[in-house]
């Protein structure tokens, strides 16, 4: 076989083995897959606070949010619009641009409302511990 030829057949192996997703284990069958949080048809979220780490904006919708007070942590918009992370106490607004990130600190602890001051049907909870 000549190089060429080699080069084309590892190439093609290569993209077939993109392409295959991997074999799992029996094991694999008891995992339970992610849920996405709950919403309505109008696209609001009114989720339980579940999440570590930060908050995720996707689908006009808010992730479950649970956050260590003062702790720093990311909200990121997965949409191709701007929104907002408002309380609905006026303890914080924040606005995310779209496709972007941004930082937020809740100090105390408490169970936050928040809705998107862009987008009134977007409701959400954020857990502070």
């Amino acid at each position: 076989m000549t190089q060429k030829k080699r080069s084309i057949v590892l190439a093609g192996a290569c993209l077939l083995a993109l392409a295959v997703p991997a074999c799992g284990s029996d094991d694999d069958a008891d995992s339970t897959p992610d849920v996405p949080a709950a919403s309505d048809a109008a696209g609001a979220s009114d989720t339980a606070a579940t999440d570590s780490g930060g908050l995720t904006i996707s689908g006009n919708t808010f992730s479950a949010a649970s956050v260590t007070a003062g702790t720093e942590f990311t909200i990121t918009n997965n949409d191709s619009v701007d929104h907002t992370v408002t309380d609905d106490a006026g303890a914080f607004d924040r606005q995310v641009p779209a496709g972007g990130t941004a930082t937020l600190t809740i100090p105390d602890s408490g169970d936050y409302a928040i809705h998107c001051n862009i987008h009134s049907s977007m409701r959400g909870t954020i857990n502070v511990a």
